[in-house]
């Protein structure tokens, strides 16, 4: 055994640092959140209150009283923490139909999953007395409930349900829904034109018309959870100089030093063990607004250059005649530094629900 002495350097971050860098990395909310809690608990944090209200996302109920199926099942999706079960057995419970029927589409209700989904496999059909022909009705009139595509078994059956209720299903849309909804999405209008002998132009219209179809029933209604809605930290504007970013506040609270405490800590009267006090909670105040400083400088740097970069999407929308592969991404990637395979590009891609090379494709 022996000592031995050595001279090294060591990058050692304080706690205040620490929690700077944490800072730079919260979205909105959750910066909002912490700056709320630590004004809690310090005097001098001042809380202004947003100068406009974000836009509410959650919809008003107003009771009403009518027998329209209709109105009533609008009135029931309206209905605050209403699930789409809940609207459905409702509905059900509405319907004038014999109460075998009845018994029938709860049964349904209760296998129909979270998305409004009934089981694609033909379940057991002792519930409806060993008929196929019942079980058929009996899904035929569950999915004349709202909203549109609730029962469908697939999401082709969904799609075409959705098409039957506003008048616009026709030979081509059908077959695409049916047979052709994995070549839509990857963007292969061409085989699917040729499939179906009609011209591409033709499948563009029924594209840009399933397009505005609802694949999930159940958006819309309660899931059980409360949804949180992101807000932008920066956004991109039109100027008269053209496109330009600028921080998207006008729904974030602003702070600052409350001037009451600020005049009350600098009493001649207070005790030290005050002064102490309101010294501590001045450092603390002034140094998290500091880190909100550089936080926004930060955004707007990475804003900015993003933009630089960016350009011709803010200006064109998605238009890349030639998309970079997974393999192209990475490599490129890599001259920049970042060392990261084919298929990790492929995962994040896939995770954010970005199409592949072909999918994303203009033709």
């Amino acid at each position: 055994m022996k000592l031995k002495l050595t001279n090294e350097q060591k990058l050692i971050l304080s706690q205040k640092m620490q929690q700077s860098l944490k800072l730079l990395q919260m979205n909105s909310h959750e910066l909002e959140t912490y700056l709320n809690e630590l004004s809690m608990e310090n005097p001098l944090i001042e809380v202004v209150p947003p100068r406009e209200m974000p836009p509410s996302h959650e919809k008003q109920f107003s009771a009403r009283t009518t027998t329209d199926p209709d109105i009533m099942s609008r009135t029931i999706a309206d209905t605050p923490h209403n699930t789409l079960y809940d609207s459905v057995k409702e509905q059900i419970n509405y319907l004038r139909i014999p109460e075998l029927l009845r018994r029938e589409l709860i049964w349904l209700a209760d296998e129909m999953n979270e998305r409004g989904y009934l089981p694609k496999e033909e379940p057991e059909l002792y519930a409806f007395g060993g008929s196929i022909e019942r079980y058929e009705n009996a899904v035929k009139v569950f999915q004349s409930l709202e909203p549109a595509g609730v029962g469908a078994r697939t999401l082709g059956e969904c799609l075409l349900i959705q098409l039957r209720r506003r008048g616009a299903e026709d030979d081509i849309s059908r077959e695409i829904c049916l047979s052709y909804l994995d070549r839509l999405a990857k963007g292969q209008l061409n085989y699917i034109a040729s499939k179906l002998n009609v011209t591409v132009g033709r499948i563009e219209q029924a594209r840009s018309l399933i397009a505005g179809l609802e694949p999930n029933p159940s958006n819309g209604y309660y899931g059980g959870k409360q949804t949180m809605y992101i807000r932008p930290d920066v956004e991109v504007v039109q100027d008269n100089d053209g496109l330009a970013v600028a921080i998207a506040d006008r729904y974030m609270p602003t702070y600052g030093i409350d001037s009451f405490y600020l005049d009350m800590s600098e009493r001649e009267d207070l005790s030290d063990e005050e002064r102490t006090y309101f010294r501590e909670k001045l450092t603390q105040a002034k140094w998290a607004m500091s880190c909100v400083d550089r936080r926004a400088a930060m955004l707007m740097a990475c804003a900015k250059k993003i933009l630089a970069v960016q350009h011709d999407f803010f200006v064109d929308g998605v238009s890349p005649i030639k998309p970079l592969s997974d393999k192209a991404i990475a490599e490129k990637l890599s001259e920049r530094g970042v060392s990261i395979s084919r298929r990790t590009v492929a995962k994040y891609r896939e995770n954010a629900m970005i199409p592949s090379t072909t999918g994303r494709r203009k033709r």
